[in-house]
């Protein structure tokens, strides 16, 4: 899929770059292709939430087996609970959860955060309105190991829902996915 696509796109390109007409990419185009490549979207996969229950897309990285098979995503959802919890292998692990009219949950998580400072040093790494994705460790003189975590929020249909890494976080690279996943969640419209 990812080469048929690939190859289209540059047959795309060197088609518009041999026509002779003045017209261009316009800048919301190239922007958006800008966005993809810089999340790395060139290498996600859509993923649909609405059979669970959630008006919800979002993109995926391709995660593959030591076998080099691709790892299907698995999704972990009680009917009438307003919590899913997203696998990709052992280490991707994204929880969404649904807030209802509560607005502001990335600020209250900040706020939480700053409350935990005796314990624990954070450092931030994206802290924007929406998403922020952290280091968490110990104080130097407790030990432990340090690990990464993200909380976005977003809107859909008027309810708040929060994606998020599970409490104990994980590696950077794969909470950096998901910061990428969480980046590009998008409601669906009911038409």
């Amino acid at each position: 899929m990812k080469k048929i696509f690939l190859t289209l796109l540059t047959l795309a390109l060197f088609t518009t770059a041999c026509d002779d007409s003045s017209d261009s990419i316009s800048n919301s185009d190239q922007n958006n292709q800008n966005d993809l490549e810089n999340l790395g979207a060139m290498d996600m996969n859509e993923f649909s939430f609405v059979p669970y229950g959630l008006n919800l897309t979002i993109l995926l990285p391709e995660v593959e087996s030591s076998t080099g098979n691709s790892i299907q995503p698995e999704v972990i959802h009680e009917d009438g609970n307003y919590l899913w919890n997203l696998n990709i292998g052992k280490n991707f692990n994204l929880v969404i959860e649904d807030f209802g009219k509560e607005k502001h949950k990335v600020i209250e998580e900040k706020q939480y955060l700053n409350g935990q400072t005796d314990i624990f040093q954070f450092e931030y790494i994206i802290d924007e309105p929406t998403i922020i994705m952290y280091k968490r460790e110990l104080h130097e003189d407790q030990g432990g190991k340090k690990s990464y975590h993200c909380y976005g929020e977003m809107e859909v249909e008027g309810y708040t829902i929060v994606l998020r890494t599970t409490e104990s976080g994980g590696f950077k690279p794969v909470v950096a996915d998901m910061v990428s996943t969480i980046k590009s969640a998008k409601p669906v419209i009911k038409s």
